[in-house]
Order: structure tokens, then sequence, then C-alpha cells
């Protein structure tokens, strides 16, 4: 039986992975294309909702704010689908396009400049096509196969973006489009694909240095029009179309190629299977935006996330828990807090919907065993709120990435209050937080259109957190409303220049977690300058000082 079992059982699952979902993409698409570039995620091209209209829009993606802009259209006159995208020497282009169902094929080189904001047409590929296997080896983009006018073709081609010049190079050992593409250690693989109604499993590997094709471990399925993408020097294979055991006929399977062993293995399925769709990796995460999720022209606006594991488990540093705003270890219920480790996400995101997620980034935080709603998530911090319903004592955290989670830590036992008031810096010291009350400058000496001194006699608005307890605690995660507002149960006490200030409100900021804010008068006998100190006292507590700018 165990004999028979390893015949049976194609590969392994090799490692822990999630996916997460993001961002809608714009439109409703299938057939649209994504690269990877400075930090964003270019997606151009495809076939609208209504089946005929052709995607000329650029759109972009900010994983770390979690939204999509809008960049100049793509100069294909009509538009076009199952384009040839890829990122190079700092610019994006788009090297072939078509139309299906039409006899349209465009071999222009398209590029776009983000430092300049415009497109370009810059060369004409040797055989023109689209729906081709795209991968990038340092300033060079090598296009595979693909759709010529009539048939799949086995024409492999290179793109010098310093010369702008074209190359043949030896064609692809098997004809198809629609397959997917990607570099890993010097070396191309092509993989799967289409020829007419016959799909492929093919892995074809390009030797750059030799010249030459090599046939590698065939992939686990024959699909075509899927994603891909290559993190940790393997490559990841997802969605697509062809499986004729499923009434879409969509896949779902996400395989996984390791070319230092020339192994696949299995990983976690697609949340939202699709076709016609690309994978761009960035920051240790792939992303796949748009693709039909049933065989032939279907469309969404699906934009996916998917994430493997990092290699550690996720550590939180001695002492890494702080107060986000006064970097002390104090905290109260409502506080934000500020933790600091290591393997805790894969890049960068902010959350900038509201209610907050307990998940980011693939990461969760745990404290006394309840998630938490996160603000940030990165490699090395979480911001997150603790709930105003919490207890004061003892507080264990656990931080979970991509099912993978650390020891339970002892954070600092909570209390009923920890004043923090919120700096510039960022770290607790310096110019404060705080505006002239009813106006949009800061309370400080610089002359930049947003900042003036604040007066004597003037009230100033304080963004400070865990004052602590609030009438009417919103849920966890929730913004407190505007109208009317939510005032904490003790009033504090402020000190500006050395003189008490008449505090006018104590409670939460609308329209933001955690935030609390205090207006406050400036006393005529407070002392004036660039650097006034100015702190905040509550409960028996004091809060870290700033500092602000106070005139006559």
């Amino acid at each position: 039986m165990k004999l028979l079992l390893w015949f049976v059982i194609p590969a392994a699952v090799w490692a822990q992975a999630t996916w997460e979902r993001r961002a809608p993409y714009p439109a409703q698409v299938t057939e649209v294309s994504s690269a990877a570039l400075n930090g964003k995620v270019y997606s151009v091209c495809g076939v609208l909702a209504d089946g005929v209209t052709r995607g000329t829009k650029l759109y972009i993606y900010d994983p770390y704010i979690d939204d999509w802009s809008e960049g100049p259209p793509v100069p294909i006159p009509g538009g076009g689908d199952s384009c040839n995208v890829a990122a190079a020497n700092g610019k994006l282009y788009v090297l072939g396009a078509m139309r299906v169902g039409t006899p349209f094929v465009d071999g222009n080189t398209y590029q776009y400049d983000p430092g300049t904001g415009q497109w370009s047409t810059v060369a004409r590929m040797g055989e023109p096509r689209a729906a081709s296997g795209v991968a990038v080896i340092g300033n060079r983009i090598y296009v595979a196969g693909g759709y010529a006018i009539t048939q799949s073709t086995a024409a492999f081609e290179v793109f010098d973006t310093d010369t702008r010049q074209w190359s043949r190079l030896p064609d692809l050992p098997t004809a198809r489009d629609h397959l997917t593409a990607q570099a890993v250690n010097g070396r191309i693989y092509a993989i799967s694909g289409r020829s007419g109604i016959t799909y492929f499993r093919a892995n074809e590997e390009f030797d750059p240095a030799a010249n030459t094709w090599n046939i590698r471990a065939a992939a686990l399925t024959a699909r075509a029009g899927m994603g891909s993408g290559a993190l940790r020097n393997r490559i990841q294979v997802f969605g697509g179309e062809g499986n004729t055991t499923r009434p879409d006929g969509i896949f779902e399977q996400n395989e996984e190629y390791d070319p230092a062993s020339d192994t696949w293995g299995i990983l976690p399925p697609m949340s939202s299977p699709r076709h016609g769709l690309y994978g761009a990796t960035l920051a240790g995460r792939i992303f796949a935006p748009g693709g039909g999720p049933a065989q032939g022209l279907s469309y969404s606006n699906t934009n996916d996330a998917f994430f493997l594991a990092l290699p550690g488990d996720p550590t939180v540093d001695d002492n890494g828990v702080k107060n986000s705003a006064s970097f002390r270890p104090e905290l109260s219920p409502g506080t934000i807090v500020m933790l600091q480790g290591k393997n805790l996400s894969q890049g960068e995101q902010m959350a900038t919907r509201l209610p907050l997620p307990v998940q980011l980034n693939g990461t969760s935080v745990r404290v006394n065993n309840a998630l938490v709603p996160l603000l940030y998530v990165g490699p090395n911090q979480i911001n997150f709120q603790l709930p105003y319903t919490l207890v004061p004592g003892p507080s264990d955290i656990t931080v979970t990435h991509v099912g993978r989670t650390g020891n339970a830590v002892a954070g600092p036992s909570s209390a009923a209050v920890a004043p923090g008031v919120f700096a510039m810096s960022g770290n607790g010291v310096g110019q404060g937080a705080v505006r002239v009350a009813g106006t949009i400058y800061i309370a400080r000496a610089a002359d930049d259109g947003i900042s003036r001194p604040a007066r004597r006699g003037e009230y100033v608005s304080i963004y400070c957190t865990g004052l602590g307890r609030v009438e009417f605690p919103p849920r966890p995660g929730e913004p407190p409303p505007p109208d009317p507002p939510i005032r904490t149960v003790d009033t504090p006490e402020v000190s500006i220049g050395g003189a008490p200030a008449e505090v006018s409100f104590s409670g939460l900021a609308p329209g933001s977690v955690g935030l609390y804010q205090i207006n406050a008068k400036i006393a005529a006998a407070a002392q004036t300058g660039n650097a006034v100190p100015l702190t905040v006292s509550i409960g028996g507590k004091t809060s870290n000082t700033v500092a602000i700018a106070v005139a006559e």
C-alpha cells in the first residue's frame, strides 16, 4: 500500500502559504497583463465586460495603501488584450498585443516612463504576436511563443532595453500560446500553454549563456492562460483554463517548480480561480489582478496577493512592545501599540479602510488570545489597537504570519491609563502632533504654509493615545462618530509652557481608530518660544514631553 501511494501522489506540499484579497481591480476584465515596477503593480490591456471593448487604460496598484490609480492609456489604437508586458530598466513595456476573435496582432514595442508619465513607441518585434511567455533578465526582455495572427508560434526573441533592438533566438521547442514564463538564476522557464485545443504540461528551460533550450520536468497540470510568479528561486504557477473536470473550465491549482531540484510541489489553491491574468512579483508577494472566472470570455475585478511563509517564525524583540506615542512600555485599553520584531511580514501595508482588519499583509496579532485590529504591518514593525474593553493586567502577545506563529511573549502589563502624545518625529520626542484648533496649522515655527506658532489664549488640538475609558466605546477597529463626540470618562490635565491649560474637550478623534484628541486653551502665563514643553496627565500618570511653538 505504501508503494502504491508513492506512485499515486504526484508531489508534496512544500510550504505554508496563503492568498489574501486586496482592493479590487478598477474594471471587470480578462486577458489582462501586469508587471511590478518601482514598488507598484502596473496593469494594462484586457477584454472588458461588454466582450468588445479592449483595455487601453493603465492602472497602477500601490500595495502599501492597497489602492489603485490611473495612468495615461497605452497607445495601441483600439486597445488590445493578451498583451506581452514586462518591466525592465526602470520602465514598463508592452511588447505585442492582439484582439481575440479578430485578425489584429500588434508587433510594436511601447515603453512607459513613470518619471515622465509618457508612452513612446521604441521598436517593433521580428514576429508580431501576443499571449506569449515573458521574462526578464537584467535589462533584457525575453518573449517566448505566443499567438501570431492565425496560429501558435515557436518564435523566441529578446529585446534589449538599452539598445532598443530585438534579436531572434533559437525557437521554443514547443509552439504554443497563452503560456507563462519566469526567470530564475539567469535562466528562462517557459511553462504550459496551448495550441488550438491542445493543452501542454511543457516546461522548457533556456540557457542564455549556451543559447540552447533544455527539457525540464513537466508541469503537473496541462493548462493555458494561467498566472505565475517567482519567490525564493522557485516558480509558482496558478489558475488557467482547460479543466474538463469543472463546469467553469478553470483551474484552482497552484503549483511550484524548483529549478534546482527539477521537481514540482503543490501549494494552496487560488481562493478565486481565474484565467487570463498575469502574476506580478513584488517584495516577497505575488499580485494577481483581474482575469476571468470561467473558461472563455468571462470577467472579474478580483485582485489577490499570494504569500509564502517566511523561513523563520515571527519574533518580538526584547522590550519590543510600546505605546506608539510615548515609546514607553505602557499600555491601556484603546491604546495604539507599536510592536517591533523580526519576520513579522513581507513588504509593508498600511490599513486604509475601516473598520480596521485583523489580518494585514498575511499577518495577524493576538493579545490574550483575541485578534486585534491592525493599522500597519511591515517586516520589523506592527501597529495595532488594543480594545477599549481590555481588562487591565498582564498581556500575552502572539504574532502569526502565513500560518507560522511565534512564541507568546509577555507584553507590558496594561493599566487603566497610559497617556502618550504623538510627535511629528514618530519617536515620542520633539515637535508634537498638535494643531492650532479649527485650522490646518501645526503649532510650530516653520513658515511652510501648514505651520504657525499657536498664540496665548488660543486653543490647540493635541493628538494622543492611552487616555483610558470612554463613555461609549466603539467596537474594535471601528472609528468613533463625529457627532456626538465620544468623551473620555476622566478629564486629563494639560501643561503648556509651564502653565495649566484649560481643557474644553477630551475624547476620541472622529474618524480615527485609537486616536484621542484634547482641545486645550493656552494660558496667558504660558512661556513663549519655538520649543515650549507640553505634557498630558491623567489618572496619576504623565505623558512624554513634546514641544510646540507659542507666540504672544
